[in-house]
């Protein structure tokens, strides 16, 4: 069964996968063609879709992964979960030892063989 409403699609989906987390599968299709988005959540039982074409629902798609993956790891969403990509923290930073690149001495262009050169 399609649901039209997203809060209500978003709120399913977490019941099914409390209800049954072993068994519950997630897939999203893209069609090109046609330009929809469509999410499926399914335990073999009950089967929940939700289709769109809006790139406004692309961000409710993105964060609906997020609290999904959050309950798969039995965590809480928080305020330090926002992931910054070009951010090493700095514990990290500090184990990470500094390479220095030392330049080659540059090499001259070798002559082709075969050809005279004039």
């Amino acid at each position: 069964m399609y649901i039209t409403n997203w809060e209500e699609f978003q709120k399913a989906t977490e019941e099914l996968y409390i209800a049954s987390p072993e068994l519950t599968r997630y897939v999203h299709t893209f069609h090109r063609s046609d330009g929809d988005l469509v999410l499926k959540v399914t335990d073999d039982r009950t089967n929940i879709k939700y289709k769109t074409n809006q790139m406004t629902d692309l961000k409710k798609f993105i964060n609906l992964n997020s609290v999904l993956m959050l309950k798969m790891m039995n965590r809480e969403m928080a305020d330090e979960d926002t992931v910054i990509p070009d951010a090493i923290p700095v514990a990290v930073k500090s184990a990470i030892p500094e390479v220095k690149t030392v330049s080659s001495p540059k090499q001259t262009p070798k002559s082709k063989k075969g050809k005279k050169r004039r």
